[in-house]
């Protein structure tokens, strides 16, 4: 979520609902062996409203349920929704479910459905050094309307266990992704270049890959490190409009410095060939890499990106239910296009900034808010969860 001129406050209520049968500890396990703040479900609540010049007044929320059975790790299911509701029409609606075993057998699913109208979509043409203005982005020659839905499973299998925590799994993936690009009333850059995707489109994929993964935490790593390779592919078969081959790679590492401060970076590369219309191309600058740019800045067939953060939680209350902390961060990339340059160190795009952490009862919780600058603009989000 982005925001140009704004105000905005929010109210954040967590509780925590343990189910009435997953008290129960299992005769095999003492109860000295069980974390009692991973004992049955827990539900927490974060409301947002406020007001933005590019939303309007909006209002919506995040609601998580993490149910941990018996001090399962990391979960043993875990259900989020979010919504956002503007008076300038924009809606979002994202809802995410995953279990670690799928009807009693051992494969990890996770299935993410997202709904979107947002009339303010961002397009600035395709390539590392496409022309931005403040002056025109006031006009909204920038803006399109696009409407979106995205169907998402994945289906992961452990293959091999290694040291004290780590995994290596294989996955499969099936995507369905439909997005429907209207022009404004007003000249736009969208409508003079009506890119590849111009008209309403669907592009559906399947998709292998590795994970392996040795954090000591999927919320809150402060060691290990995760690393994954994807590759899909679209095909009209499967009832693609397009047919589009791509290989993405995300690697991670976490390690603690000293006095609970802790050092995470995370690079990552996509690749894409065939005929991709232009909202299914590797994009960066946005809450998840190269933030403080506006929305989706930069598209190209191919992207890299690399984000370091330094976190620490600052204090803890009531034997660490509470924790407040931060963040600073810089990240740096670019994409390539046939505009671009191929040299891989041309062109770099720089941004940094630094944000704010808060986890009220469940330590798996975690209220994300970041201020990101860049040499054409800044923004701030708001989320559930650090970045990476």
């Amino acid at each position: 979520m982005y925001y140009k001129k704004f105000f905005v406050f929010f109210l954040l209520v967590t509780s925590c609902v343990p189910l009435l049968q997953a008290q129960l500890i299992p005769a095999e396990n003492s109860a000295k062996d069980i974390d009692q703040s991973r004992i049955g479900s827990h539900y927490s609540i974060f409301p947002l409203a406020g007001y933005s010049s590019d939303f309007g007044f909006y209002g919506g929320g995040f609601v998580q349920r993490m149910n941990y059975g018996v001090d399962e790790r990391p979960f043993l299911s875990n259900t989020r929704l979010n919504g956002v509701l503007s008076t300038k029409g924009n809606l979002e609606i994202d809802l995410e479910y995953e279990r670690i075993r799928t009807f009693g057998t051992d494969i990890r699913s996770k299935v993410e459905v997202v709904g979107l109208r947002l009339l303010q979509g961002h397009y600035f043409g395709i390539g590392n050094e496409t022309e931005f203005s403040e002056s025109l982005f006031d006009s909204e020659f920038f803006f399109y309307e696009r409407r979106e839905f995205q169907f998402d499973y994945q289906a992961r299998k452990r293959v091999h266990s290694y040291g004290k925590s780590g995994v290596l799994d294989l996955f499969s993936r099936v995507k369905v992704w439909h997005v429907n690009g209207i022009e404004k009333e007003n000249e736009s850059k969208f409508l003079i270049d009506q890119p590849e995707g111009f008209d309403p489109g669907w592009v559906n994929t399947l998709g292998l890959g590795v994970i392996a993964d040795s954090r000591d935490s999927e919320f809150d790593p402060n060691r290990g490190f995760r690393y994954s390779l994807e590759f899909s592919k679209a095909l009209p078969f499967i009832g693609s409009d397009y047919t589009v081959a791509s290989l993405t790679g995300d690697v991670r590492h976490y390690k603690t410095l000293f006095a609970n401060i802790v050092f995470a970076h995370n690079f990552k590369f996509e690749h894409q060939t065939g005929d991709a219309p232009f909202w299914s191309k590797p994009v960066i600058g946005n809450e998840y890499g190269l933030r403080g740019f506006h929305w989706n800045r930069f598209r190209g067939s191919s992207s890299v990106l690399s984000m370091t953060e330094l976190r620490t939680w600052l204090f803890t209350l009531w034997e660490g239910r509470i924790r407040a902390g931060g963040q600073l961060f810089w990240d740096t990339g670019r994409v390539y296009s046939e505009k671009d340059s191929a040299q891989f160190f041309d062109d770099w795009k720089h941004s940094y900034g630094a944000g704010a952490a808060v986890s009220l009862f469940n330590p798996d919780f975690i209220v994300r808010a970041d201020a990101g600058f860049s040499d054409e603009a800044f923004r701030i989000y708001f989320g559930a969860g650090y970045v990476f």
